[in-house]
């Protein structure tokens, strides 16, 4: 699942932007897992499934794959020549931006071009391509035959990655595994919490509140957040009461939203009081500038940081910017913040990504379908294929970071440091064109220890949805969109101050008549199948 945003940052500032935004760790674009081994040598293991044929074996025609890809990979990339050799394939390419991709596959798909392969990124498509009669049949015993491993991993990971994949009792693709145990890790500007006076980085929501008031005497917000997000704003800070907006969850034995739960009202209650003081970016509504504001000084707590954010080695840190700008500038993670029921935890995605589809055209097709399945298989599974579609060449493009062992994972070099150059190649840096990322326990050793030991410590507990995605219901498509909008213009105009907090249960109300009540339903439905 391809959840980073890829390109060019100049300047110190914009930087760290990038650095500081919300999809390291949660969603979208983090490499940490729940599994490390450190590998110890230069080399990577044997593929188990690449012997080669006999030579009295008559050599098979390659087979032929339409693949649609996202992403900025050339059409003549390198990765595609090997996987083409070692797979005995021909790849016909289609790459789209993956600013573009979503637009174009619907383009190619009601023009009746439907690749062979193709990544949805999100259920509710796989489930309208499905109706529309454009994707094939993949019976989960198929999947088993030709990509054991990776059910296996499915099974073990994310299981929840199956419901992705189905519709009308059928299993129409294969989903990735995603890298989502753990939340984005908070951190605090201690220079600025030293200034105030302040010398221990606070650990409960008691302990914020008097840090953010000092911090007020010598003219800096408390903290900021990205308040245009539906999922993202002061995340932390409804971790700490228990629950996570719009994430369903189990309460009481029933499956409920929490938008809706008194909890969320408990916490807005808390944001409002806040806001009020003057311990929150008036802007916090826009989600712009966040990054330049946190190298700037201008609030010390960080809902949504970096797991790479205290590294002064490289360059795109966060540490890093800040010390271009304040040379005895400080930063460090925090817990994250205990409520008054000693409750935390931030957002996370879970474990479950997007979803390989095959077309229509596949269930005539089946030994196309078998070379799609092996390609993933190894792809994400197999070490020397993941190292080689994921990371590249050792030496050319990546190296060990610490320059012997993989204790600290793997870096890039350049002029691949550059990740368009990288990509460009068919180099998605921790995952791969041909199946996502790999295996939790094989993508933690290449990102080393260094970062898993600091998400262990900082990126949990982890909340994800009971579904993995909250939009996967039935109606989602109908209602969630709307509800959503819902639910970040009116949390914010209670924060700010503009509705009471008594709006809340006006909003709960709401909620349920536009569609709430209904996707309630469907998820106690749901949820009630899967455990009679």
């Amino acid at each position: 699942m391809f959840r980073r945003t890829l390109g060019r940052v100049d300047g110190t500032r914009l930087l760290a932007v990038a650095v500081l935004s919300t999809a390291v760790l949660a969603g979208c674009s983090s490499n940490n897992t729940s599994n490390t081994s450190s590998g110890k040598e230069a080399s990577v293991a044997p593929s188990a499934t690449t012997a080669s044929p006999t030579a009295s074996a008559t050599p098979k025609a390659p087979v032929e794959l339409k693949w649609l890809f996202r992403g900025g990979m050339l059409e003549n990339a390198e990765a595609l020549a090997y996987v083409n050799q070692k797979f005995n394939a021909v790849i016909k390419p289609t790459v789209v931006p993956a600013a573009d991709y979503v637009n174009k596959q619907q383009l190619m798909l009601s023009s009746g071009d439907v690749p062979d392969v193709m990544l949805v990124l999100d259920p509710n498509t796989l489930k309208k391509y499905a109706d529309q009669g454009l994707l094939a049949e993949v019976p989960v015993d198929t999947i088993a035959k030709y990509a054991p491993k990776v059910k296996a991993a499915l099974d073990k990971d994310a299981p929840q990655g199956w419901f992705y994949s189905a519709q009308g009792g059928k299993n129409y693709g294969l989903t990735t595994l995603y890298t989502g145990n753990y939340t984005t890790p908070v951190e605090w500007r201690t220079d600025l919490l030293e200034k105030a006076g302040i010398t221990k980085v606070p650990a409960t929501i008691d302990e914020m509140t008097a840090a953010f008031e000092a911090l007020k005497k010598i003219n800096v917000y408390g903290m900021n957040t990205n308040g245009n997000s539906y999922y993202a704003a002061f995340q932390k800070i409804f971790g700490a009461y228990g629950v996570m907006p719009t994430q369903w969850m189990l309460k009481d034995g029933k499956i409920v939203n929490g938008a809706v739960v008194p909890e969320a009202k408990e916490a807005l209650t808390l944001l409002a009081d806040w806001y009020k003081k003057g311990y929150i970016d008036p802007e916090f509504i826009t989600g712009k500038d966040l990054g330049t504001k946190f190298i700037d000084g201008k609030y010390a707590f960080n809902d949504n940081g970096s797991v790479f954010d205290l590294d002064e080695t490289n360059a795109k840190s966060a540490i890093a910017a800040i010390k271009k700008v304040s040379p005895q500038g400080k930063l460090a993670f925090g817990t994250m913040p205990k409520g008054p029921a000693g409750k935390m935890g931030g957002w996370s995605w879970g474990t479950a990504g997007s979803i390989y589809v095959f077309g229509k055209q596949l269930e005539k097709q089946p030994e196309k379908l078998q070379k799609a399945l092996e390609i993933m298989e190894s792809a994400i599974t197999d070490e020397e294929t993941y190292v080689r579609l994921a990371y590249g060449v050792k030496g050319k493009h990546w190296d060990f970071a610490n320059g012997q062992n993989l204790d600290d994972g793997v870096k890039q070099l350049s002029p691949y440091d550059d990740t368009a150059k990288l990509q460009a190649e068919g180099i998605a840096f921790g995952q791969t064109f041909f199946g996502g990322v790999a295996r939790l326990d094989l993508n933690g050793k290449y990102t080393g220890k260094k970062v898993t030991d600091i998400s262990e410590a900082y990126g949990k507990p982890a909340q994800w949805d009971v579904f993995g995605k909250s939009d996967i219901l039935p109606s989602s498509g109908k209602y969630w969109g709307d509800l959503t909008k819902l639910k970040t213009e009116t949390y914010a105009k209670i924060i700010r101050g503009d509705l009471p907090i008594t709006a809340f249960d006006s909003f709960v109300k709401q909620w349920n008549d536009m569609g709430g009540a209904q996707l309630e339903k469907e998820a106690n439905d749901l949820y009630n199948s899967l455990h009679k």
